[in-house]
């Protein structure tokens, strides 16, 4: 059986990235035109994060999404 992907698990994802590139989440928010507050949120998997906002951190860190579907399935989250 396939894990569900949560928000925590990119939350969780976003924060490793960050953290490898050595980027506090004040920067990441400056980088990304975002408070940060959202990217403490984000971070922390609440689910009501704003998807435009979340792209744009992801932008900001040289990352991105993959839309898969379940029969597509990556293992990205540890």
């Amino acid at each position: 059986m396939k894990k569900q992907v949560t928000a925590a698990d990119v939350g969780a994802r976003i924060r490793e990235i960050r953290k490898a590139q050595g980027v506090s989440q004040e920067t990441l928010a400056g980088l990304a035109g975002t408070g940060q507050r959202y990217i403490s949120e984000l971070e922390r998997g609440k689910e009501t994060a704003r998807l435009g906002e979340m792209l744009k951190v992801l932008n900001a860190l040289g990352a991105g999404v993959y839309v898969l579907s379940h029969d597509e399935a990556v293992e990205w989250i540890r």
